[in-house]
């Protein structure tokens, strides 16, 4: 078992050079990049999925494919890059050269949209290649939260990169609305494409403190992972794998993220298409379900900590099952946004104690490379969920908005059987 010592003397123990000063400074630094991608990442998935689909006139599985081949390019690609990553220990050079690149495709997917609108292809490659880049800078930024938290407070300092990440979308929407609603106009096509590059601009400020400040601690080269008998990219995966939580646990994450990512992801399209509702009304619906998410990062993640974080998982899990059949049932709208802002406080702390619970399991030799699946895991199920709703909605295209309570019935049923791998986690030592 774990021998129960406080925080503060964990910090001395993992990083005897390292003061407390500094651990507090880097998980302040650590929260604020979580804040700033998510301000980028709202403002995109809110706004380019309606200015796809919507202005421009494409059907859902164009935005849907983007989210697809973006998830194929980074299953590809991050293998290859965890196994680098758990030889050379060096998280802030990797998350560094990817905020570059994905800043870049960002800006290339923005300035289509507002200088050349009739081009929704070419803005729908940039954003695609946008996407993939950020999800692989979370193979570099997720490891960190090892580095900064031990089991007695794993659950904690995870809810604080999630509440960031949570209040940083509130702030992305909100901010973003005179924009769209035409109060403010920078320059030129008018609408949705004036939200981006004040959200690319606010992320580039509020990431810099941690890609220019944060003090990373050392680690074993990658000699070290050699001797391991870890030298390997297969040799890693049958590792990961051979930990039978950290399998079981990967098998409910496909299963629960894809439910819960793909209803997310579809949500203003979704408010769009059966409610008829406004671009503001849809922005402050989600405004308050993301502030619903940071203060249940928050509770829920400190309390993980004490519960346990696999007992707080399950009790989330039966709580979103119980949702998706509430946002089935209701018709109206006023009672639909009651539901979605009670979800909003259970959505947060899902990744919260999720990731909490993979940090609990993983070999210290294999963080980069377990973490580095586990994204992989949230990214296949992007992969197989947008499929799978695309399907539904099509193939029962004929009775109307009714479609889409076919596709939400079809998300709660993945969660409902994620729940029986994460009730045979065992205790973790």
């Amino acid at each position: 078992m774990v021998e129960q010592r406080t925080p503060n003397a964990l910090v001395g123990v993992r990083f005897p050079h390292r003061p407390l000063k500094t651990m507090k400074k880097n998980i302040l630094l650590w929260s604020l990049y979580d804040f700033a991608n998510s301000i980028i990442m709202i403002a995109f998935l809110f706004y380019f999925s309606q200015w796809l689909v919507v202005d421009s006139g494409k059907p859902d599985w164009w935005y849907n494919a983007t989210l697809i081949i973006s998830s194929a390019i980074f299953i590809v690609v991050a293998p290859f890059l965890a196994r680098r990553l758990d030889g050379s220990g060096k998280k802030l050079q990797g998350l560094r050269i990817w905020s570059i690149i994905l800043s870049a495709f960002y800006c290339l997917t923005a300035a289509v949209m507002l200088f050349a609108p009739s081009y929704p292809l070419l803005a729908t490659v940039f954003f695609t290649l946008s996407m993939a880049s950020y999800l692989t800078s979370f193979l570099y930024y997720t490891p960190m939260m090892n580095d900064l938290s031990t089991s007695v407070d794993r659950g904690w300092i995870s809810g604080l990169g999630n509440g960031a990440n949570y209040i940083g979308q509130v702030f992305g929407v909100l901010v973003t609305i005179p924009f769209a609603t035409g109060a403010i106009y920078l320059f030129g096509a008018p609408g949705r494409a004036q939200t981006l590059f004040p959200a690319i601009l606010l992320f580039a400020l509020c990431a810099l403190p941690l890609l220019l400040w944060y003090k990373e601690p050392s680690f074993a080269s990658a000699s070290t992972l050699a001797s391991t008998g870890l030298g390997d990219l297969w040799g890693t995966l049958k590792k990961i794998i051979s930990v039978r939580n950290l399998l079981l646990l990967f098998i409910a994450y496909f299963l629960f993220s894809d439910a819960l990512l793909t209803f997310s992801n579809n949500l203003p399209i979704f408010l769009e298409k059966v409610f008829g509702v406004s671009d503001s009304v849809k922005s402050y619906l989600t405004a308050g379900a993301l502030l619903m998410s940071a203060i249940g990062s928050f509770i829920i993640g400190k309390l993980s900590d004490s519960v346990g974080h696999k007992k707080t998982l399950l009790f989330i899990l039966v709580s979103w099952v119980i949702l998706f059949s509430l946002i089935v049932v209701v018709k109206s709208f006023v009672h639909v946004s009651i539901v979605f802002l009670v979800a909003g406080l259970f959505f947060g702390p899902t990744w919260a104690v999720s990731r909490a619970l993979v940090a609990d399991n993983t070999p210290r030799e294999i963080e980069a490379s377990s973490f580095g699946l586990y994204i992989v895991a949230e990214r296949f199920a992007t992969l197989i969920g947008p499929i799978v709703w695309s399907v539904i909605l099509t193939a029962t295209a004929s009775q109307g908005t009714v479609s889409y309570s076919y596709a939400i019935v079809s998300m709660g049923a993945l969660v409902l059987i994620s729940l029986f791998f994460v009730r045979k986690i065992r205790p973790a030592l």
